[in-house]
């Protein structure tokens, strides 16, 4: 085993007592329940809502989410060959927080070379330190 210059077990302390810092004792009664004048925040802005039946079948992996995370473990299932994949997602369309915040100036606040996934992969190149959210969403 390699000599570490700290204690493992002092840092998990450290983060258990950081963590402990900021649990609220009221848990998830801290959050607004969307009923009566918080439910249109329920609805999707950008694409209209079209009733049809449940999908229902059996899949090898449902990944829960369409946002950058869900979209790249889909693409690294198919990498590998697993292509009984499903993508639940709440949305109209793709893109996670980059689908539902499109206020003006929203932007990424990391690095888009950091931050953006599958730059090689797909040859794309932002446009800006701070990719803004259209070019996000467009990626």
């Amino acid at each position: 085993m390699t000599d570490l210059d700290f204690n493992p077990d002092e840092l998990r302390q450290r983060y258990r007592d950081e963590r402990d810092k900021r649990l609220r004792s009221e848990a998830n009664e801290q959050y607004t329940e969307m009923t009566g004048q918080f439910a249109h925040y329920l609805e999707d802005p950008y694409i209209a809502f079209e009733e049809r039946a449940p999908i229902t079948k059996e899949v090898q992996v449902a990944i829960v989410g369409g946002g950058f995370g869900g979209m790249l473990v889909g693409a690294r299932l198919h990498e590998a060959g697993v292509h009984d994949f499903t993508i639940i997602e709440k949305g109209g369309d793709f893109g996670g927080t980059w689908y539902w915040n499109r206020y003006p100036g929203a932007a990424c606040d990391v690095e888009s070379y950091i931050y953006l996934p599958l730059l090689e992969e797909t040859g794309f190149i932002p446009a800006s330190k701070y990719t803004p959210a259209p070019e996000i969403l467009n990626h």
